[in-house]
């Protein structure tokens, strides 16, 4: 089934973090689920993330997209920091490299800005996001989509005593 974009999909609005969360799932091999399979895929997110129409494929997106998620998600900033700016290097030097060269940009414009001491990973999807509260408690990318799931399932196992049949 092609891959439709929704509202949420773009929770950060920081086109870096939101290409690295087309992996829903990631740390679950039973329900990981990657939403780019195909350049057309691709293109349906560039478009509905208003950047410039990729003019790569797909597996070279998703090989540029491992290297972000697994910086973000080290919580080191070492952590695969040469293979960032390596990417963005190739990027800024190619021509019309505008897909890349927008998403890598705003990599490395987080990895130097105070938001990236607060990306976290989402307790329920994995995916990564940015917890702007006040006190830095976020648990969930989205409250009311992942934090509903978490409690429901916990309130599950409180009542039954056992898990759900089929996860939320």
């Amino acid at each position: 089934m092609p891959y439709k974009p929704n509202e949420h999909h773009f929770i950060n609005q920081v086109p870096c973090l939101d290409f690295a969360n087309t992996v829903v799932w990631r740390d679950d091999p039973n329900r990981s689920e990657d939403r780019l399979q195909t350049d057309g895929d691709l293109s349906v997110w560039a478009k509905a993330a208003r950047l410039a129409m990729p003019h790569m494929d797909v597996e070279r997106a998703t090989a540029m997209r491992e290297v972000i998620d697994r910086y973000f998600r080290s919580g080191d900033e070492r952590e695969g920091w040469a293979d960032l700016v390596a990417l963005y290097a190739e990027a800024l030097a190619g021509p019309d490299r505008h897909f890349p060269r927008s998403i890598l940009h705003s990599a490395v414009a987080l990895a130097f800005s105070p938001d990236a001491k607060r990306v976290k990973i989402c307790g329920h999807c994995g995916w990564l996001f940015i917890d702007r509260t006040r006190n830095g408690n976020k648990r969930w990318c989205i409250p009311e989509l992942c934090g509903n799931r978490t409690r429901s399932r916990r309130y599950y196992r409180r009542k039954t005593g056992r898990d759900s049949e089929r996860p939320l």
